[in-house]
């Protein structure tokens, strides 16, 4: 029970990823906050949010008192060729994967300065590592990444701690719906591993880095990848 009495919001928390973390949050004693579009299939107080739109934060947050925990996981994937990228698709991913980051972040602060409490930013293995046809999703996980850094410096001396978990390819609704069966199976016979990852070894990443045990953890990048941006 590492996060026993703690307060956990976190984006994108009904499927993937950012379920496997709030579930893991729950078990691990914390109550959870998600902010979705979509309502989630368990149990967890539920705000429908779109992380692009600040007016949206501004009035969930106005219902909450505390916040220990923030975890930035909702965003999107797609390729495309930089000339191929429509101006509605560059808008749509950098509002979900960086601005949305930045958004919660500024209205959060406040409540964590509070409790001393931190961030965890999900980005990617893509944001330090290239992928054809991906540039805009590794531009904005590389922003994410660079914004975790920036964040954990400007708030290290009030006790506030930032970090960020580098997914590689993780079973997920997300990657299922980019990728055919083929196409799964070759990611897994291209890492190191010979395997995918689970979302809830993403999630044992996040319940360390959001407990007290990582109290003097912060600006650090976890990769749960497989050793692929070790390649």
């Amino acid at each position: 029970m590492r996060l026993d009495k703690k307060t956990a919001l976190v984006t994108g928390g009904s499927s993937g990823i950012g379920k496997a973390v709030a579930q893991r949050f729950i078990r691990e004693g914390a109550n959870v906050i998600v902010f979705d579009i979509k309502r989630p299939d368990y149990a967890v107080e539920f705000y429908q949010v779109d992380v692009t739109k600040e007016d949206q934060i501004q009035k969930a947050f106005s219902g909450i008192r505390q916040l220990d925990v923030l975890v930035n996981n909702a965003g999107i994937y797609f390729q495309a060729s930089v000339e191929k990228t429509t101006k509605e698709e560059l808008d749509q991913m950098t509002d979900i994967n960086w601005k949305g980051v930045y958004l919660m972040s500024k209205h959060a602060l406040p409540l964590l300065k509070r409790s001393r409490g931190n961030i965890i930013n999900i980005s990617s293995g893509l944001g330090l590592v290239p992928e054809p046809q991906s540039s805009l999703y590794c531009s904005t996980k590389a922003a994410v990444i660079m914004l975790t850094k920036c964040m954990a410096l400007e708030n290290a001396s009030i006790g506030v701690r930032v970090n960020a978990i580098l997914p590689g390819p993780i079973d997920t609704p997300l990657l299922r719906n980019t990728h055919t069966q083929k196409e799964m199976e070759e990611i897994a016979a291209g890492n190191p591993m010979r395997r995918i990852g689970k979302p809830e070894e993403v999630a044992a990443v996040a319940s360390f880095l959001a407990s007290d045990e990582a109290g003097y953890v912060t600006g650090g990048l976890y990769s749960v990848d497989g050793g692929e941006t070790a390649l």
